[in-house]
């Protein structure tokens, strides 16, 4: 995004002002609306298998209270994670492009490594955290479920109600962070309404919505505040194709 403004000086020349952000974050998000609904409750079907014969980790600490996270690979173990394994493909390669990536890498790019992610019980959340290594160039979540009540039409779907800039209470919200969000909070503290000066943004879970995000962007969950399952489905996005050693 970009604006220019022309304004007269004193010796009646005009100047151009432009205005253009220079360090913007890539973002995306998807939502499949009912296209997706029977794939969401074969997804959750899955997860709690999983869950119910032994698998992953259950979860108590003060990084991840009262959750259960899978193995990784669900996407090898269950035909419900291939389907979706598609669908993100689908969906993330285009953003890639559109923010600046190579059109070899978006094609040498796999995504891979599922794994579900389960908040149970009041108090459960997430601290922040990251996970970007080596080849992993984008990471995402795929909600199957939404918190509280489900939607009737999954294909209404207002980004206003989902994700937004700014701060937002609620329970099981992703919260993702700015990088630089520490350095410029000590320069621009009396001016945190801006999204340039440190914002999060924040996405309310929402049946059949996908979000896309750098692997280096750090996020958390909120906490529950009632008893209630939360379920995300967690991916990586990673490049196979470079010359780098790791």
């Amino acid at each position: 995004m970009r604006f220019y403004t022309v304004y007269k000086c004193k010796n009646k020349m005009t100047r151009l002002v432009a205005f253009k952000p220079i360090f913007p974050s890539p973002f995306g998000y998807c939502n499949f609306g009912e296209e997706n609904r029977k794939l969401n409750q074969q997804l959750i079907k899955d997860i709690d298998y999983d869950r119910s014969v032994g698998t992953g980790k259950q979860r108590s600490f003060k990084h991840n209270a009262s959750s259960w996270q899978s193995q990784a690979e669900m996407d090898k173990k269950y035909d419900s994670f291939k389907i979706l394994t598609e669908k993100v493909l689908y969906a993330i390669k285009p953003i890639m492009k559109h923010s600046g990536f190579e059109q070899k890498v978006v094609d040498n790019c796999k995504v891979e490594n599922f794994w579900a992610n389960l908040i149970f019980d009041a108090g459960g959340y997430s601290t922040p955290h990251f996970h970007g290594s080596g080849r992993t160039l984008w990471s995402g979540v795929y909600y199957p479920q939404g918190m509280g009540e489900e939607e009737n039409n999954l294909d209404e779907f207002k980004e206003e109600d989902h994700i937004q800039l700014g701060h937002k209470k609620g329970d099981g919200i992703l919260v993702l962070y700015d990088a630089a969000k520490l350095v410029k909070a000590q320069v621009y503290k009396p001016f945190e309404t801006g999204e340039y000066y440190g914002q999060e943004v924040t996405v309310v879970p929402r049946a059949s919505l996908l979000v896309l995000f750098p692997a280096w962007m750090s996020h958390m969950v909120t906490p529950l505040t009632k008893k209630e399952n939360r379920y995300s489905i967690s991916f990586a996005c990673n490049y196979y194709n470079d010359e780098r050693s790791y």
